[in-house]
Order: C-alpha cells, then structure tokens, then sequence
C-alpha cells in the first residue's frame, strides 16, 4: 500500500465511522421501528394508515413540493448573484456584504448564552437558589459579562 493509499484510507476511516454511526443506524433503527409492534412483533400497520390517510400524504406532498420551490428560488437568486460578484472589481467587499446578514443569528445567540451565563443571569440565579444560599458562580466571565 503507497502514501497516497494510506491517506485516503486515513480519510476514509473517521468518514465511513460517522456515517454508519449518525446516517445509516439511525436510518436502520427507523426503518425496524416502523415495521415492528411495541411487543416487537412484524407488522405493516404503519405503512397502511401511512398511505390511507389523505392527511399523511397531503402533509408529505406540501413538505416536498414546498422544499422544491424553495429550491428553485433559491437557485435563481444565488446563481445569478454568484456571476455577478465574481464579476464586480471588489468582489470581496461585495461578497461580505451579501454574506454578513448570516452572521447576526451568531451574534444574537452569543447575547443571549451572555445574558444568561452572566452574573446576574437566570442560570446562576437558578443554581443559587438550590444551594439555598447566595453563593457567586462565575459561568460567563469575560469583558461583556
């Protein structure tokens, strides 16, 4: 076995892990509870009120289609936007304007985890309530807190 086929194999290995572990167990454990009884016994009685009921399938008709236009939304927004700021002299001034909108949930869960992690925040509140005396537990020092 060469160099190039150990790295591969060394990349290979924590992939195909994860993917057994978190893709195709679950898949497995989904797909045996559908087709057992509480008591373990085989059945197709899930798949059948799956399939009678108009509502079920109306739910799932609604998920995909939705899923689709959103997709083709997507692309005839991002696509042409792509060209166009690979286009554009400053494109990077550009692209971190187009990008920067995705940043403020980051920001605004970093002000909350603050808020309560604080001093004077729900969590420590919580904890000192237990301990039934006022005991100063420091879960988020630093400059904002």
């Amino acid at each position: 076995m060469n160099s190039k086929q150990q790295r591969r194999l060394f990349y290979l290995v924590p992939y195909g892990f994860w993917l057994v572990l978190f893709v195709i167990a679950p898949l497995v454990l989904l797909l045996m509870q559908s087709l057992t009884t509480a008591d373990g016994h085989f059945t197709l009685r899930h798949y059948m009120t799956y399939f009678g009921s108009g509502t079920y399938l109306r739910m799932t008709f609604n998920s995909v289609f939705y899923a689709v236009v959103i997709t083709l939304i997507t692309l005839v927004i991002s696509y042409p936007t792509a060209y166009l700021l690979n286009q554009l002299k400053q494109r990077q001034f550009w692209l971190l304007l187009v990008i920067l909108p995705t940043w403020i949930n980051l920001l605004l869960k970093t002000y909350a985890f603050i808020g309560l992690l604080s001093h004077t925040g729900s969590v420590n509140a919580f904890l000192s309530f237990l301990v039934l005396h006022r005991n100063s537990y420091y879960l988020a020092t630093g400059v904002f807190c």
